[in-house]
């Protein structure tokens, strides 16, 4: 106590000594000052610093699960048409994980209902709760002849009522973005691999000329009739031109297995010849889907070896701005390897 009592004598004593005295006490309260913003500046440089870790952490995790999951094109607002369902726990799946609104999907197979019922004893099931969340349903619908088996023809009645192609295709009237077709087999049994791998060639060639057809049907009725878009119902539309200038093509997706026959099949050189180009492809992640299980397409078992054992991709084509009619002479063709084909771990 004497030791402050003294302290503070000094500095408020008069002269010299006491105007030293408040300079010190002075300088001492200015370092302190210094030093306490000192470490709080640093205090708020380490926070900043933690934050932008964190971030990063954060930012670097996600990417990972995403190399890490496979890859699905679709957005929240798409419109998906799946080809060739079997039991349809693919479209089941997609709708649980919530890839795609049930009131947005176009589901089909190619066999009949009682026919499906017939493979696949718990496809009924399936099917009842895709109705009832809303998922269009179809049957008999075959690859190689969409129009007529989607029943996109309009009856001259139907013209006449003004019934246009979307109202037959989705009650929702809304452009189509992707049709998709899993893991495509005819179901033959072809025992010769070149002609088993022609047979499937021939399918997947047909499934690109028909999703051409569709997206052209489906996608200008929805443009014509779309206000906001700015063409009225009864607009005209004078050539093609205008309608592919205002994206009525959507995109095609094939799931294929990797390795032979698959390999063979040269899915990117048919999509050419139909003008499609690979926009993306991706690894198929099994784990993706749970309530998927791929079938043989003529019968109730498994594959031979585990689908989820199966290493596949998922190709996305989109049309391509220039197709192979419009190469010009002296212009080099670019082969397959040169297709666009921006993957996916």
């Amino acid at each position: 106590m004497g030791k402050k009592a003294s302290h503070d004598k000094r500095i408020s004593s008069k002269g010299l000594r006491g105007a030293l005295a408040r300079h010190r006490a002075q300088d001492s309260i200015n370092q302190k000052l210094t030093k306490n913003a000192q470490i709080e500046k640093q205090t708020q440089l380490n926070k900043t610093k933690s934050m932008k870790s964190m971030k990063s952490s954060k930012r670097v995790k996600q990417t990972t699960q995403e190399k890490s999951r496979g890859y699905l094109p679709f957005d929240e607002d798409d419109t998906v048409l799946l080809i060739g369902e079997g039991d349809f726990t693919f479209a089941k799946s997609l709708i649980v994980q919530n890839f795609v609104p049930a009131e947005n999907l176009i589901a089909t197979s190619y066999d009949s209902r009682d026919e499906l019922i017939a493979k696949y004893p718990e496809v009924d099931k399936t099917l009842d709760e895709l109705v009832e969340a809303d998922v269009k349903v179809i049957h008999n619908v075959d690859a190689t002849n969409l129009v007529k088996t989607l029943n996109l023809t309009l009856t001259s009645k139907q013209r006449r009522a003004g019934k246009t192609r979307v109202d037959l295709f989705s009650k929702h009237g809304v452009k189509l973005n992707y049709i998709m077709f899993n893991f495509p087999h005819t179901g033959k049994g072809i025992k010769d691999q070149d002609r088993n791998i022609r047979d499937h060639q021939e399918l997947i060639l047909e499934y690109f000329k028909n999703c051409d057809k569709v997206f052209d049907l489906v996608n200008e009725a929805q443009l014509i009739n779309d206000d906001f878009a700015g063409y009225k119902s009864g607009a005209n539309i004078n050539n093609k031109s205008d309608i592919e200038k205002n994206s009525n093509f959507g995109k095609i997706i094939l799931t294929v297995f990797e390795g032979e026959p698959y390999n063979s099949w040269g899915i990117k050189i048919l999509a050419k010849s139909q003008g499609y180009k690979v926009m993306k492809s991706g690894r198929f992640d099994w784990s993706m889907f749970p309530e998927y299980h791929h079938k043989r397409t003529n019968s109730t078992r498994d594959t031979t070896k585990p689908a989820a054992e199966r290493d596949a991709r998922l190709y996305v084509f989109e049309k391509s701005t220039t197709t192979h009619n419009n190469d010009t002479k002296g212009n080099k063709k670019r082969n397959d390897s040169d297709d666009s084909d921006d993957d996916d771990s």
